[in-house]
């Protein structure tokens, strides 16, 4: 689609400079979050974009998915990381934004070489500010109601810090 045909749609789109956000946030990220659903796309994937498009941000965000990869996988990678949020106003007005802030994706997971390494070098580049994170107590809770530990915490405990399973060991 062209973009006087998402205009002519009343979609608005990311008012900066798309490709060289990306190439700057890749070369050096300072923003990376945990949890690629629906709450970080709506919301602070969408704060990024506005500062973006007010030119008070230079980068974009890499996300980072440790629970379900078919997010990344399905979802980011195919649709070049691309969101579409829409907000119902009180009035009944319908608001359509091409959410274009997340520049990266990539899955909390030790087997995928690939985006493992990557992780690593985003974690040590000296440009990362923030790390942030909206993941359910799935991701988080170390032991269950009659505190045991859950099966995948146990099983960190034991392999150590280089072969963890659960999200926050991850």
């Amino acid at each position: 689609m062209e973009v006087n045909q998402w205009n002519e749609k009343s979609y608005k789109l990311p008012a900066f400079d798309y490709e060289a956000v990306k190439a700057e946030t890749i070369k050096n990220p300072n923003w990376i979050h945990f949890g690629a659903g629906n709450i970080f796309r709506a919301f602070l994937a969408n704060v990024n974009q506005n500062n973006l498009n007010e030119k008070s941000a230079q980068k974009g965000i890499v996300v980072a998915e440790g629970f379900d990869y078919e997010i990344i996988e399905k979802m980011n990678k195919p649709h070049d990381n691309l969101s579409l949020l829409v907000t119902l106003k009180s009035t009944g007005e319908v608001e359509k934004t091409v959410v274009a802030s997340v520049m990266e994706s990539l899955t909390v997971d030790p087997d995928n070489s690939s985006d493992w390494k990557r992780l690593k070098e985003i974690f040590v580049n000296p440009s990362l500010q923030i790390v942030s994170f909206t993941i359910t107590e799935k991701g988080y809770n170390l032991k269950d109601n009659k505190g045991s530990y859950y099966p995948a915490v146990q099983a960190d405990f034991e392999a150590g810090p280089e072969n963890t399973q659960s999200y926050i060991g991850k």
